[in-house]
């Protein structure tokens, strides 16, 4: 590969190549078939030496043409290959359901026709646990759809994506920081901690961050004379800003701070700039046209991700919360100290998250870069580590959130440790060897590290529920199918409260229909429901069965499989029971203690009020009257939820607005005047995909000694649970 060319130009001009060589070698087989004739030996002039020396690199096999840099450069890749790959459905432990809708979402998709369940045709993103953030990951997926559900394949695929970022990386340390030992770039990123955990997943954080290192590097092909290469920026800026919503803030931030910085270079060439607009606005639209068709997308999405910017704060102290929260995502102590910062699962235990070993090479390349500001090339890396913490900084800094800083840490280091060997090299006799000794330290950090987390990982970490490690997956299904092919006539009942919307996990490795029940134990402690016996399987976490255990309700239980942890310990309990005798009476009487409003009250309106209401399994009632859309309250069963609101002294009242949920939804309102008259409004609204208002409104506005409020989930029986997030009197 000849230093100007780009990935794609090789790839473009390599069956010509091929071409030629062949040419090459045929006519090197002719040329056996003629006699030699002596001639006189003459003294080559300086054209003709360069001939030759040209006729001779041609007449060389393709791979012997290849430098012996580019070679140590491909090994680089290849074995950064092997650690994202090798047993890649082992470790991580955990299959998350982040990863297992990418192939879902992909299938159904598919089997669509290519269209959503609202009929929208290849949409630009795909629901996730009430949010579109979804996108470039799922399709990476259809390259694999054809194959049957398995970790090693949506998993393989992802990892085979983040290839591109220690290829970019050490490409443009080659072609635009002339850097010597640019080789050694995919040695450093195979040996980073946070890097190699997640890029064998298939989350969409390194995906979102690979395609970043693109457009990354084609910036720096634009920037050093080749503005072609703008539009390729473009567009491979705008996969990072769809494959993962934190990078959206990053993306146009890096690229606005691109176009003040280089203001002049761009504009000394107009056309150029004109098509990489064009490529803007085209790349642009699919985005304009998502937002316009949910307006409240945004909003919802700091929402689920419970955001200090919608809580009731001033902006002072929003912009307060921004900076402290940025400034941790370029804090040494959480990038270079082993820390506890993340959940577990997304931890490498005894490991930082950049590894230790970085931070003196990356201090060195900081320096440089602070240096030598003024160049193009290191003004871009500056440019790509000031602006990578900021998606995360809009809520809880984490590791996935801030995967997009390893690229410019990545340079950085790899820049230190060329500067460093440069150093080494005039100083020891030994220098000649300091670059291959550098790639042996790295590569056996990088194998060291692979072969601690295949086999000491599972057991890093001895909380394998749904707060720890989510474990179960491949176990605990192979489990249930062997169970469900010698039992077929019971019903299988799974407990969902092990990991994150297990309904998905199950669909992955079961199909569909699934062949098992989703369903806690306490269920069937909560309500009455016979027969219970030796018909159905109960698969309960460890806590569910200690609970069973202790519970009066339920008698002859017996355990028949058992499926243990990594560490050896129980996982899940494979359980028959029954129910005790004489049962239902207690049943029917907590049921009707359950229909007994609670009291409390709340301030209102500068008053003390006696709110009565329905009961609630999740929050307060005052949280449903703080001002703030991130607090949530659930009725336990009642639908619908009654809050009653009794006033010491009459309030004006003009509108209620209730936040709710996703359901079909009825909000009925009667307003108790002084002297005893009700006055009644009702509204009834669709289903939707975001928490949205509903509101009545009272016109003239109505005196109230009394408010009742009813939230129906419509179509509903009891126990549901209804969903309220604010209530707002006017």
């Amino acid at each position: 590969m000849n230093e100007d060319e780009t990935i794609l130009e090789y790839l473009k001009h390599l069956p010509e190549r091929l071409r030629e060589e062949r040419e090459a070698r045929e006519a090197e087989r002719q040329r056996h078939f003629v006699v030699a004739v002596p001639e006189q030996k003459t003294v080559p002039g300086p054209e003709e030496s360069n001939e030759s020396e040209a006729d001779q690199q041609a007449e060389k096999a393709w791979y012997q043409r290849i430098s012996g840099a580019t070679w140590l450069f491909i090994c680089g890749i290849a074995f950064y290959l092997f650690t994202r790959l090798v047993a890649i459905e082992k470790f991580p432990i955990y299959f998350f359901s982040d990863e297992a809708i990418q192939t879902l979402a992909m299938k159904d998709l598919i089997v669509n026709g290519f269209r959503t369940p609202t009929g929208q045709f290849l949409p630009l993103y795909f629901s996730n646990g009430g949010q579109f953030n979804l996108s470039l990951s799922v399709y990476l997926q259809g390259l694999i759809a054809w194959l049957p559900n398995s970790v090693a394949a949506t998993r393989g695929i992802a990892a085979l994506a983040t290839v591109v970022f220690p290829l970019s990386v050490g490409l443009a340390l080659r072609d635009f920081f002339k850097i010597r030992l640019w080789w050694l770039a995919p040695f450093v990123i195979s040996a980073l901690p946070a890097w190699f955990l997640h890029s064998r997943t298939a989350f969409e954080t390194c995906l979102g961050a690979s395609m970043y290192a693109l457009f990354l590097y084609f910036y720096l092909r634009y920037r050093n004379n080749s503005r072609t290469n703008l539009i390729w920026a473009v567009l491979f800026g705008a996969l990072a800003f769809y494959a993962y919503a934190p990078l959206q803030l990053v993306v146009v931030l890096t690229a606005a701070v691109l176009l003040a910085i280089d203001w002049r270079y761009h504009f000394e060439s107009w056309p150029s700039v004109g098509k990489g607009v064009l490529a803007l606005v085209f790349v642009a639209l699919p985005y304009v046209a998502f937002r316009l068709k949910h307006p409240q997308e945004l909003t919802n999405h700091l929402y689920l991700l419970r955001s200090y910017w919608l809580e009731p704060l001033s902006p002072l102290s929003k912009i307060g919360g921004f900076v402290k929260r940025y400034l941790l995502g370029l804090d040494p102590s959480y990038w270079f100290i082993s820390n506890q910062n993340d959940l577990v699962r997304h931890q490498m235990k005894g490991y930082a998250p950049m590894g230790v070993w970085t931070l003196p090479f990356i201090i060195a390349g900081v320096v440089m870069a602070c240096r030598k500001v003024k160049r193009e090339n290191w003004r871009v890396i500056l440019a790509a580590l000031l602006a990578a913490p900021t998606g995360a900084a809009l809520v809880e800094p984490t590791i996935t959130r801030l995967m997009v800083t390893v690229v410019p840490l990545s340079y950085l280091a790899c820049l230190g440790i060329d500067a460093l060997i440069k150093w080494l090299e005039k100083h020891f006799a030994w220098r000649r060897g300091a670059g291959l000794i550098a790639a042996g330290m790295l590569g056996m950090a990088g194998l060291w590290m692979t072969g601690d987390a295949l086999r000491n990982g599972p057991v890093w970490f001895d909380d394998y529920g749904l707060y720890g490690m989510q474990w179960g997956g491949e176990e605990l299904f192979n489990a249930i199918k062997i169970w469900h092919s010698a039992n077929p006539e019971k019903e299988i009942i799974l407990s969902p409260s092990w990991a994150n919307a297990t309904d998905l996990i199950a669909r992955f490795y079961l199909s569909d229909p699934l062949p098992v029940k989703l369903d806690t134990i306490q269920a069937w402690g909560l309500y009455y429901q016979p027969p219970l016996g030796e018909n159905k399987l109960f698969v309960m976490t460890p806590e569910e069965f200690a609970w069973m255990r202790e519970s009066p309700k339920f008698t002859d239980w017996r355990v028949v499989h058992e499926v243990l942890t990594p560490a050896k310990t129980s996982g899940f309990y494979f359980v028959t029971l029954r129910y005790a005798d004489n049962v239902e009476a207690v049943f029917e009487q907590e049921f009707l203690d359950r229909k007994v409003p609670a009291t409390d009250s709340i301030e209102l309106f500068g008053q003390t009020v006696t709110a009565k209401h329905s009961q609630l399994d999740i929050g307060t009632i005052k949280q449903a009257f703080d001002g703030g859309e991130l607090s949530l309250i659930r009725g336990f069963e009642a639908n619908p939820l009654e809050i009653k609101l009794e006033f010491p002294e009459p309030v004006k009242v003009s509108k209620v607005t209730v936040l709710v949920g996703a359901p079909p939804t009825q909000l009925e309102v009667v307003v108790t005047t002084p002297k005893g008259e009700l006055i009644t409004r009702s509204i009834e609204v669709g289903g939707s995909d975001v928490v949205r208002p509903v509101t009545v409104m009272f016109d003239p506005p109505t005196e109230a000694k009394v408010i009742n409020l009813a939230v129906s989930n419509i179509g509903e029986p009891e126990p549901a649970h209804v969903h309220v997030w604010e209530v707002s009197i006017e």
